[in-house]
């Protein structure tokens, strides 16, 4: 995965020699190794505005369990986040972060643990019309669910959440969203929603630029995908075509992204760093033809 914000860019890298991953930050075009401990597997990594606007990273501590740690952008003046063992895919805005606390109850709160509450998260019910009875509508709460990602932008958290419906889409009915809401709580947006079955199509991301969201549709590289945008101001979508199976993705600027790709299919057990011929690649993106496009919420 990439993470990006404000000419910043931080990822976790695999050192083959030491077998242990460290956290990676590219800023004003040098490329600089932080004093984020090491661990035995990925380190997961965001970067946003601190308190005082500059850049600050969040990542997860897994010495024991697993901890959220607010720092400066090389690492230093590290702050563990109280109430956040277990936690996982970490964001962070201003005073602010969020976090994934077991499979798909979303958390937040302020760095010194202070104003912590429990967000919507992954749906806990979700309806759908019947596949063998003609215009019954069937409730029930979705099995498996699970929030893969996060990020904060402002007061709004987008969040990616998958989970299994027993509607007869797709070869297992499993489907996979992009919602937004607010760190205060309350409704959540659908913004985009699609079955996982059908052209292996997943959404990676989420990310923001300029308060505006984006994802990418990933494909198995053989089917079109996409780059999506959605404005929530406007509640506007756009879209351009994108044919790579990435790892990670995020936003830099309303046209281009940075891109992380796999040496293989990562369905197929390829994973960074795992003692694989050729490593993975973070690249810029070519500048994305968006056009405008229809709502994402297209499957009933």
């Amino acid at each position: 995965m990439v993470e990006a914000y404000g000419g910043v860019e931080a990822w976790s890298d695999y050192d083959a020699a030491e077998g242990l991953w460290h956290v990676l930050v590219r800023h004003d075009g040098q490329i600089s190794t932080t004093s984020v401990p090491s661990a035995n597997k990925a380190i997961e990594v965001a970067v946003g505005p601190g308190p005082s606007g500059r850049p600050v990273l969040a990542y997860l501590s897994c010495a024991s369990k697993c901890h959220l740690v607010a720092s400066a952008l090389n690492g230093s003046d590290p702050q563990a986040v109280p109430g956040t063992q277990g936690a996982s895919h970490p964001t962070v805005w201003g005073d602010r972060v969020a976090w994934v606390s077991g499979a798909a109850k979303v958390m937040t709160s302020l760095w010194n643990g202070a104003d912590r509450r429990v967000l919507g998260g992954a749906p806990r019910r979700k309806c759908y019309e019947s596949s063998t009875v003609q215009s019954k509508v069937v409730c029930e709460p979705p099995k498996a669910p699970s929030v893969e990602a996060l990020a904060l932008h402002g007061r709004q958290l987008a969040l990616i959440d998958t989970f299994i419906l027993n509607d007869g889409i797709g070869s297992v009915g499993t489907t996979t969203e992009v919602r937004i809401e607010t760190v205060t709580g309350g409704p959540q947006r659908l913004v985009a929603l699609l079955d996982v079955g059908e052209g292996d199509e997943s959404w990676l991301g989420p990310s923001w630029f300029d308060g505006e969201l984006y994802f990418y549709e990933d494909t198995d590289g053989t089917t079109e995908g996409a780059v999506d945008g959605f404005d929530p101001a406007r509640n506007t979508y756009v879209s351009a075509p994108a044919y790579a199976y990435l790892t990670g993705f995020s936003m830099i600027n309303s046209r281009q992204a940075y891109e992380a790709t796999a040496p293989g299919d990562p369905r197929a057990g390829y994973v960074c760093g795992q003692a694989q011929a050729t490593p993975c690649v973070i690249r810029l993106s070519a500048p994305f033809a968006f056009k405008p496009s229809r709502s994402l919420v297209h499957i009933p």
